[in-house]
């Protein structure tokens, strides 16, 4: 007579199938989920988080013209500093940073969990400073150059509660905006100078594309203020697809704010 199986020591150990194909197959995704937890509360894992967050940002704020900023990184918290050149410069820096996208596993992710910065403006030059002290600007130079900024400000308010509103992925105005231009046309016609106006899109879609599509809107702006009256000679157009963001791109209302148009003025003739 067989021994009964049980009282077979061989298949107290060994089993057919064996055994440790299946625990070696089980456990081999919890042995790599501990050494991506141990990766993830390491030095190295912080090290390498900070200098991508550093470089990204460092570039998207070049690119956006904010070279100026000095970047700070503690993880994933961010901090500007720097001699700002203009009172809304910072603010404008700021945003950039705070939009600016990192690559990750998923994808581009923000960079930054938090953004702040310290900002200073340029100082005056004092009595008796030994650096050279530049001649003060003509006064007629000098109301050009204040008349161009309120310009610029004017109609940055008329942008700030609508935007030109377009067809999806076309540069047609819509009619809807016509009273808008209307009213820029208006403002525009009363600057002094020259008006450059720019058109900026979100990240979605191709690059190359945004940046046709936006500098397309550009002229489409610039061809229904020429008509509303204001010198061709005084307009330009230009766009520059989604290289200079003010919000996040992974947002909905983040998207709809970097699809924009912009003026900007210049006291020149």
């Amino acid at each position: 007579m067989q021994p009964d199986t049980v009282t077979q020591r061989h298949l107290l150990l060994w089993h057919d199938p064996p055994v440790w194909p299946f625990l070696y197959r089980g456990l081999l995704p919890l042995l790599v989920l501990a050494l991506a937890a141990l990766f993830a509360v390491g030095p190295f894992a912080r090290s390498w988080i900070e200098s991508t967050v550093q470089r990204e940002t460092r570039e998207q704020l070049t690119a956006a013209g904010y070279g100026w900023a000095e970047l700070k990184v503690a993880g994933q918290n961010l901090t500007l500093s720097g001699t700002a050149p203009t009172a809304s410069a910072g603010e404008r820096a700021l945003a950039v940073a705070r939009a600016a996208s990192c690559p990750t596993w998923l994808g581009r992710r923000t960079c930054a969990v938090s953004v702040t910065g310290v900002f200073t403006t340029p100082a005056p030059m004092l009595a008796g400073n030994p650096a050279p002290v530049a001649e003060p600007a003509a006064p007629q130079a000098q109301a050009a150059t204040t008349a161009a900024q309120t310009c610029e400000r004017s109609l940055a308010s008329l942008l700030g509660g609508e935007q030109i509103e377009f067809a999806s992925r076309s540069s047609a105005i819509d009619p809807r905006s016509a009273p808008l231009l209307d009213r820029l046309a208006q403002e525009a016609r009363a600057c002094p100078g020259n008006i450059r106006i720019e058109g900026h899109s979100d990240s979605l879609g191709r690059a190359r594309f945004n940046r046709r599509l936006s500098g397309d809107r550009a002229a489409a702006v610039r061809k229904a203020l020429i008509e509303r009256g204001v010198p061709a000679a005084r307009l330009q157009a230009r766009g520059f697809g989604d290289t200079r963001p003010v919000a996040d791109n992974h947002t909905a209302a983040g998207r709809a704010k970097n699809r924009r148009i912009e003026f900007h003025t210049s006291a020149k003739n």
